[in-house]
C-alpha cells in the first residue's frame, strides 16, 4: 500500500499537502468548537479558561486563530517548497511543523480517549492529520531529506512559538469577535 502512495505522490506534492491537511483538520475544530465548549462550560478547566469571551462568538474567535496560524503555515510551506525545489532538502522549520501537527493529532485522540467523549478535531485527527503527518515524516526520512535529531530539535524550538501564536490568535479573535446574539 505504501509503495502505491510513494509512486502516486511526489515529495514536492507532499510539501504542498500540509496546508490542506491543516485546514481540513482545523475546519472540523472551527465547526465544532463553540458548541462543544458551551456544552462543557461547567467543567473547571474550561470554565477557568479566560481566553474565550463567553458573551462573544467563540467560533469567530477560534477562526481568527486558525487563519493566523494557517497563514503562517502557508508562508512556511512556500519557503519550504522553494528550498526543496532548489536544494532537494526540506527546511528544518518545516520538518518541525510537520512533527508538531503529528503530535497535535495524537493530543486530540488522547483527549477523546481520556474524556471518553468526542472532542473537537478528533475525527480529522484520526483520518487526516495523524496519517498524513506520519506518512510525510516517513517519506521525507526515507528520502534522507530529514533526520530524527533535526526533528527533535525543531519541535523543541518551535513548540513554544506555536503555542504563543495560538494564544495570540485566540486573544486577537476575542478582541474582534462580535457579541453573540441571544
Amino acid at each position: 500500500m505504501l509503495s502505491y502512495f510513494n509512486e502516486l505522490i511526489r515529495l514536492e506534492e507532499l510539501v504542498w499537502l500540509l496546508p490542506a491537511a491543516f485546514f481540513i483538520h482545523d475546519g472540523e475544530e472551527i465547526i465544532t468548537m463553540e458548541k462543544w465548549l458551551r456544552k462543557h462550560k461547567d467543567q473547571p478547566r474550561i470554565a477557568e479558561n479566560r481566553i474565550y469571551n463567553w458573551e462573544k462568538n467563540i467560533t469567530f474567535q477560534f477562526t481568527v486563530a486558525v487563519l493566523l496560524l494557517g497563514s503562517l503555515l502557508f508562508l512556511a510551506t512556500c519557503f519550504a517548497a522553494g528550498d526543496f525545489e532548489n536544494s532537494g532538502k526540506l527546511h528544518p522549520l518545516f520538518v518541525g511543523i510537520i512533527a508538531i501537527l503529528f503530535l497535535d493529532g495524537i493530543k486530540h485522540v488522547g483527549y477523546t480517549v481520556m474524556l471518553k467523549t468526542y472532542t473537537p478535531g478528533f475525527i480529522t485527527a484520526g483520518l487526516v492529520e495523524i496519517p498524513f503527518t506520519a506518512y510525510a515524516l516517513y517519506r521525507f526520512y526515507d528520502a534522507e531529506t530529514i533526520d530524527i535529531i533535526t526533528v527533535g530539535i525543531y519541535v523543541a524550538a518551535e513548540l513554544p512559538l506555536i503555542l504563543f501564536l495560538v494564544w495570540a490568535g485566540l486573544t486577537l479573535g476575542r478582541r474582534v469577535a462580535p457579541y453573540r446574539k441571544q
